[in-house]
């Protein structure tokens, strides 16, 4: 992820992003961003991830001896995770 400010790149783990609170502030150039979701990427995805998930990744989980209800938790999870981006919280 960037930064909507300085173009920083910024860690999906780094310290500026790890804090707690709705506000981050960008450790290169100390503005305030907040991380967002792109709820058009969702919707254009999930029928695509769906449709890999039923006829492909389910039965060669199950057929690897696994279950396949947590593979779709591992989904879910990537899903919100690729579609965040971070957005300035500055007052215009």
């Amino acid at each position: 992820m960037k930064c909507p400010h300085c173009e920083q790149k910024l860690g999906f783990f780094s310290k500026s992003l790890s804090k707690s609170g709705r506000v981050k502030i960008c450790s290169n150039c100390d503005k305030k961003i907040k991380i967002s979701f792109n709820f058009k990427l969702i919707m254009l995805l999930i029928i695509p991830v769906f449709l890999l998930h039923s006829f492909l990744l389910k039965p060669l989980v199950i057929m690897l001896g696994f279950s396949g209800s947590g593979i779709v938790g591992i989904w879910g999870g990537l899903l919100v995770l690729l579609s965040m981006q971070l957005k300035s919280a500055e007052p215009e």
